[in-house]
């Protein structure tokens, strides 16, 4: 089975509601551009890729992708100080990202994500953490010299 699809008949055993199907050529689309990526997408990124794909792809049409696809949990949003709004499919296993200071761009990590033990005031309750690593990319690396002293 499709990962997608064992996902949303997980996600439809614990009742949430699922647009499966409402598949049009733009959704479609969005889902291709965001399945073939290898980290995560802005907003704008994911608009500019569809649009390789469909020149007349609007820009509400993504939006309207993004707000449905996030409130059905069939994709999760990444936000990180300074930065867009990252979106990427949802994965079986929490993982770290990684942001090139350079470019700005997001990239996942296919390593083991290890949260600290944390002693939290008393009240707090803790529901998940969030590991992210920075530095420069393969890409940007390659185009400026760089010292090897921590940015």
């Amino acid at each position: 089975m499709d990962g997608r699809l064992q996902w949303c008949a997980t996600l439809s055993r614990r009742g949430c509601k699922l647009e499966l199907l409402m598949e049009t050529t733009q959704k479609r689309i969005l889902y291709k551009v965001l399945r073939a990526s290898d980290r995560p997408l802005s907003r704008a990124e994911i608009l500019s890729l569809g649009r390789k794909y469909l020149p007349r792809l609007g820009s509400a049409t993504v939006d309207r992708y993004i707000k449905e696809q996030t409130k059905n949990f069939q994709l999760v949003g990444l936000s990180f100080p300074g930065q867009p709004t990252r979106y990427e499919l949802p994965s079986e296993k929490e993982h770290p990202h990684f942001i090139c200071r350079l470019c700005g761009k997001v990239f996942d990590l296919d390593i083991p994500m290890r949260l600290p033990k944390v002693t939290l005031p008393k009240g707090f309750h803790q529901t998940g953490g969030e590991v992210v690593y920075s530095g420069v990319c393969p890409a940007c690396s390659g185009r400026v010299a760089f010292s090897k002293r921590p940015i």
